[in-house]
């Protein structure tokens, strides 16, 4: 009998928008002093306290509110005025700003190291190189020419003839090895040198009557075709420069009178060679 009353009842109280799903509902059921609901009997008071106990745990499990409830909005919890200073052992009292933390200052990032700008090294300005001055050439020295220590030979008018009188020239069987010096039939004649008279002689079909002087130059001077009986030295005898020694003559193989003049290096027809002695001859007779 009960249960059925209980299943009347349920039936009117869902048409009159009572659920027993709706724990609000079944709250304010209990809560309410409406002699409407105190009627109840206590089975159905006692199955809604379970509920009401067991509803807001199922809920809770289920992660929502049942079917045609809405969700209780959170509560938003008041900021405190005061911060509260955990290392000081709890809150604050009224009236006591608890200092707040000093703000951690951001850590300032380094700032990049610039490197110094390396100056590109000047390339050290070269000096232009001057050329040295060219040495100069030397100068080509002259010829030596012949020194005039001595005198001309022939002591009067004379002269140096034609090609035929040069040093050289053709003869028959031999070149011609002195100078002729054309002059007068008994001409004076000196030693050009001081010296040592090494030959005197004769040759009829050659030189006539000749003398060789060693001089003191350490050459000889050969004198040939002298005047007969004009030779005032004779081997061996000392003569000083400018001392007469013979005239001028025509004898052995000779075209006219004339000195035919000799100057030899290294030893007259003993291993010396002769030279010619026009330039010496013109030499002396520049200063005679």
């Amino acid at each position: 009998m009960d249960s059925d009353r209980y299943r009347q009842r349920r039936k009117k109280s869902c048409k009159n928008g009572f659920s027993l799903r709706n724990p609000r509902q079944a709250v304010t059921l209990i809560g309410m002093p409406s002699a409407r609901y105190r009627r109840l009997p206590l089975a159905a008071v006692a199955s809604l306290l379970i509920f009401a106990v067991s509803a807001p745990a199922a809920l809770a499990a289920d992660g929502g509110a049942s079917p045609g409830t809405t969700a209780p909005k959170p509560v938003k919890k008041p900021k405190p005025k005061y911060k509260v200073d955990p290392a000081a052992g709890g809150g604050s009292t009224p009236g006591q700003k608890t200092p707040a933390k000093p703000k951690k200052k951001p850590k300032a990032k380094p700032k990049p190291v610039k490197k110094p700008k390396v100056k590109p090294k000047k390339k050290p300005v070269s000096k232009p190189k001057v050329k040295p001055k060219p040495k100069p050439k030397p100068v080509s020295k002259p010829k030596p020419v012949a020194k005039p220590t001595g005198i001309f030979p022939v002591r009067g008018d004379h002269d140096f003839g034609g090609s035929g009188s040069r040093f050289g020239a053709g003869r028959s069987g031999h070149t011609h090895q002195g100078q002729d010096l054309s002059a007068a039939e008994g001409t004076p004649m000196v030693a050009p040198l001081a010296g040592t008279i090494l030959y005197r002689g004769f040759q009829e079909d050659g030189a006539g009557y000749y003398l060789v002087l060693h001089a003191n130059d350490n050459r000889d001077y050969v004198f040939m075709h002298l005047r007969k009986g004009s030779l005032k030295v004779t081997t061996g005898d000392r003569v000083a420069r400018g001392e007469r020694i013979a005239e001028v003559g025509n004898t052995g193989h000779s075209t006219g009178p004339h000195l035919h003049f000799e100057i030899w290096v290294g030893g007259w027809q003993s291993g010396g060679h002769p030279i010619d002695p026009l330039s010496q001859l013109k030499a002396w007779d520049r200063v005679s």
